[in-house]
């Protein structure tokens, strides 16, 4: 099974912003990715937004370079989310990853900034009505976390809800009385783990 590979973190901030506009192109009416999450949308405007805040820390201001590590910050989350969709739609097929402009990660190669995967997922009422608190274990080298959730137990309608850097986010925005399914994978400098096993929960 082939895997999906970044890259991101060894270029520069014009090569990232050119990277996720191919990537963007690539995937945009491409079957194998029908609800890229996130959308393509998304990608675009936050790879305007970085190009707009590097064009103007030009002259280094100092409130202006924080603003465009920012932004490139808000970037990179955005590719790790999107590289773990990518992974998950082809189910590791090589030629399927290739077509969505990320790389594979060549066979036989060590694992480097590959997060581990989440273990124990718990999932508890939240603090309001149609919302949830899911809690899990830290995962090695995870840098960020996906939620994704889903109201069946195959996960064949999922969408990825939150992306955080914490080991616990409170869902919101579910209607009470469904049962909810939800899984978690650590994002690596690089790599994206596997999903961790799957809990659900009745919504109150």
């Amino acid at each position: 099974m082939a895997t999906v590979k970044m890259g991101y973190y060894t270029l520069t901030i014009p090569e990232q912003i050119e990277r996720t506009r191919l990537i963007v192109t690539m995937m945009t009416g491409n079957a194998y990715f029908t609800t890229p999450s996130p959308t393509m949308a998304v990608m675009s405007a936050a790879a305007t937004a970085l190009e707009t805040a590097y064009n103007e820390a030009r002259n280094r201001d100092k409130i202006k370079v924080a603003a465009m590590n920012a932004r490139r910050k808000e970037l990179l989350q955005l590719v790790l989310a999107l590289a773990s969709y990518v992974q998950q739609a082809t189910e590791g097929d090589g030629e399927k990853i290739l077509s969505s402009g990320f790389a594979i990660r060549a066979k036989g190669a060590p694992k480097p900034d590959t997060a581990g995967e989440v273990t124990n997922l718990r999932l508890s009422d939240g603090p309001a009505s149609g919302s949830l608190v899911s809690k899990w274990d830290a995962a090695s080298d995870a840098i960020n976390y996906v939620v994704e959730t889903a109201t069946t137990a195959d996960f064949s309608d999922s969408r990825y809800y939150a992306i955080t850097t914490r080991t616990q986010k409170v869902l919101k925005v579910f209607k009470p009385g469904n049962t909810i399914w939800v899984r978690v994978r650590g994002l690596g400098k690089e790599n994206v783990g596997n999903p961790s096993a799957a809990a659900s929960i009745l919504v109150r």
